[in-house]
């Protein structure tokens, strides 16, 4: 009789762990200690409010702040800078332009052994994708301006896309130096914005057909260099670009991020996210997570 009670309640307790919800102890152990690091991306700069200026300009309402609530994370620390290279992730504090102000620390400071959730942007700084965007503004339409495509691509090399390579490695040694300072984290690196539509929108984004899709098409290519090392070192990837298609800075009412002229959504900065797109890359990442526990 006593085998059989015991076999009526190993059945039960077997009912009940068939029962739980999927993955409840796992969003728990996620939400203990979330870190984010990374560039102007992630921190929102001129977003208000600000919970940082000088070098960082971080937003409150960022998406590792949106995300972190989302979750209801125990322990926050956004370390995400303006600026910031996968230097400033490893080991180069980040100077403040105003005499008399701090440096920021490396940010992998800011991660411990009991962090369970990274998310980290970054890569774009480090071989100046924002300044190479910027060529491709043109006030005045064909011929008047410079193609940056043109500029680029001059003798059939493709230094836009060189320089996208070029950065791989650096990818690969950021990820490999977050393993190691967070060993039980679940790290996700995340693409940059889809900035501009095919074709672009001259004139109301100053940027002319071809180097609409020049511009994004080197966007897209760090996308897939992010996703390739992610594959490689132990992180899980994060698209942003698909998920904002029809949400590109021509859309001017409903735009995730800019291009240079700002539409009615929350942010001035160009080539940046604005607040609606950093509330859904929030959203993209909160999903991810519970469809993965």
């Amino acid at each position: 009789m006593r085998r059989r009670w015991w076999a009526v309640g190993a059945a039960l307790a077997l009912g009940w762990c068939l029962l739980a919800p999927a993955g409840a102890g796992a969003t728990e152990d996620l939400a203990e200690e979330y870190v984010a690091l990374g560039d102007s991306f992630a921190a929102g700069p001129l977003i208000p409010p600000q919970e940082s200026l000088d070098p960082c300009y971080r937003s409150t309402v960022d998406y590792p702040h949106v995300l972190a609530e989302s979750l209801r994370v125990k322990t926050f620390r956004d370390v995400t800078c303006s600026g910031a290279t996968t230097a400033n992730v490893l080991h180069t504090p980040q100077r403040a332009t105003t005499p008399g102000l701090p440096a920021r620390p490396p940010q992998i400071e800011a991660l411990t052994g009991r962090t369970t959730l990274v998310t980290v942007s970054i890569g774009a700084n480090d071989i100046g994708l924002a300044t190479l965007a910027l060529s491709c503004f043109n006030a005045l339409p064909p011929p008047a301006g410079r193609s940056c495509k043109a500029t680029q691509t001059e003798g059939g090399v493709d230094r836009g896309a060189r320089l996208v390579d070029s950065v791989a490695g650096r990818l690969a040694d950021t990820l490999d130096a977050i393993r190691d300072r967070a060993p039980k984290a679940r790290v996700l690196i995340t693409s940059y914005a889809n900035y501009i539509r095919p074709g672009g929108c001259y004139p109301a984004q100053p940027v002319w057909a071809q180097d609409a899709d020049y511009m994004q098409g080197l966007v897209n290519r760090l996308g897939r260099v992010t996703a390739g090392v992610a594959n490689q070192h132990g992180a899980e990837y994060m698209d942003f670009i698909r998920p904002g298609r029809g949400h590109d800075g021509c859309q001017l009412n409903d735009n995730w991020a800019n291009v240079v002229v700002p539409g009615t959504t929350l942010g001035l900065v160009p080539l940046h996210p604005t607040a609606l797109g950093e509330r859904n890359f929030a959203r993209i990442l909160e999903e991810h997570l519970n469809d993965e526990l």
